[in-house]
């Protein structure tokens, strides 16, 4: 049986199971409590490929943790594993023993992990006996203390994350992904894994200092701490924190360019470059033309299926809304946008081949493959622009460009690309923007 080379550190053991098995870094065994990750991830390829990518990246973040110097458990963590320990051993975890024979054997235990160290002639101490040995030490003969630790950062990360996971595979991978740079970046700037409760302002500020010299942009550091409040005001609520949030308020330096000026609209002769170089890779095409010519999102066009095709409408359109596997940005992302030249003819070819419920454009279809398409028109931009705010995106930066160069009322604008209508009482309204005026609009952006 073959090993998918994609998953790092999987064996498959004598009852055809696949386990995850990887080797703690030294440094980390604190933490950890163990020599090895070992978990057991499916009887089934299949199965093994669904749970690696958790499994694989909660490893590489510990891993990480330890290398900005956080190599103990925290003490949420440390009593949870005593009190399981204690009660895999038949113990009661809160006394020294609720019955004789329980106190000597738990005192025998204490004993031999004392015994591998050397005793002071004098006093007959054992001496240099390790954090770990003397916590489990002091478990075995007096239990573990019932009042409740307080929480720290790693703590507080680990339990949004575990509250709040994001609802497939990739999302969720980004998620971890973002969560853990914010959290790493926290402890190394604080130096500790610091209870919540002695997080004050002067660290708030020291991770924005470090964070802008670090040469990331304004915008990079306020999404970092959005996040980072974010996990502080939920333990705020769930693990009882009773302690201020110094994140919230915090004075950020002004971004040097407004946030619309940050993406650019595509030059027209970009543009019919980025075609001339599709014209032999079919599926890419039909993407940039339907991203092109409809302004939806990337993960909007890449994500239909056949069925979302309507052509037998008196006005041709596609309808963006959610389903299995895909969510939408906002609530006003649900819509109908009117196809217009050559998407029509795109349509019409979809449409024509496959299964209704099918992805219409097969392996780009799911969430997880949504980073390699991008990469690939990315690749086509580049041959033709440098300018970092020349990016997949600026086709819909151009769509609304053009919208609003055609005099096309703002509200129908915002119909066709998914933003949010009137603010206020005016929003929940009438039946919004009709198919004949969406069509009307995109024929009067796109002559």
């Amino acid at each position: 049986m073959a090993l998918n080379l994609t998953m790092k550190h999987v064996q498959i053991d004598n009852n055809g199971r696949y386990r995850y098995r990887r080797r703690v870094p030294e440094s980390l065994k604190k933490l950890v409590g163990k020599g090895e990750f070992v978990k057991v991830l499916g009887q089934s390829e299949n199965e093994a490929l669904s749970n690696y990518g958790t499994i694989h990246r909660h490893c590489e973040h510990l891993i990480a943790l330890s290398k900005d110097g956080v190599v103990d458990p925290s003490p949420m963590v440390q009593k949870a594993r005593l009190e399981a320990l204690l009660r895999n051993w038949g113990a009661d975890p809160y006394s020294s023993g609720l019955n004789e024979n329980e106190m000597t054997w738990r005192d025998v235990h204490a004993d031999r992990v004392l015994d591998k160290y050397k005793q002071d002639p004098d006093t007959g101490r054992p001496i240099g006996v390790s954090k770990e040995d003397d916590v489990l030490v002091g478990a075995l003969l007096s239990g573990v203390s019932k009042e409740k630790p307080e929480p720290t950062i790693t703590d507080a990360f680990k339990f949004y994350l575990t509250e709040h996971p994001m609802e497939n595979d990739f999302k969720r991978k980004k998620q971890e992904q973002r969560f853990g740079r914010a959290e790493r970046w926290l402890l190394k700037t604080v130096k500790e894994d610091k209870p919540l409760s002695k997080m004050n302002r002067g660290d708030a500020r020291g991770l924005r200092d470090a964070r802008l010299k670090s040469g990331v942009s304004v915008g990079t550091v306020k999404r970092g701490f959005n996040d980072i409040r974010a996990v502080f005001n939920f333990a705020r609520s769930e693990l009882d924190v009773n302690a201020d949030n110094p994140f919230v308020g915090l004075k950020m330096p002004t971004e040097e360019e407004a946030s619309h000026e940050s993406i650019m609209p595509l030059d027209p002769d970009v543009i019919l470059g980025v075609y001339g170089d599709l014209q032999e890779r079919k599926v890419l095409l039909q993407i940039w033309t339907l991203l092109d010519l409809t302004g939806a999102r990337l993960a909007e066009i890449a994500g239909l299926r056949r069925n979302e095709f309507i052509l037998d409408d008196n006005i041709p359109h596609i309808t963006i809304q959610p389903s299995a596997g895909r969510t939408l940005k906002t609530k006003w992302s649900k819509r109908k946008v009117p196809l217009v030249k050559e998407a029509l003819n795109v349509a019409r070819e979809i449409v024509s081949k496959g299964s209704q419920e099918d992805y219409a454009f097969g392996k780009y279809g799911p969430v997880k493959s949504h980073d390699n398409l991008g990469s690939a028109l990315m690749k086509c931009i580049r041959k033709h622009t440098s300018n970092p705010k020349h990016v997949n995106h600026s086709l819909r930066h151009g769509m609304e460009d053009r919208l609003r160069n055609a005099d096309v009322f703002t509200e129908t604008s915002n119909a066709i690309l998914g933003h949010a209508l009137s603010r206020g009482q005016g929003a929940s309204y009438g039946a919004g923007i009709s198919l004949d005026k969406k069509l009307e609009a995109l024929l009067k952006a796109n002559p």
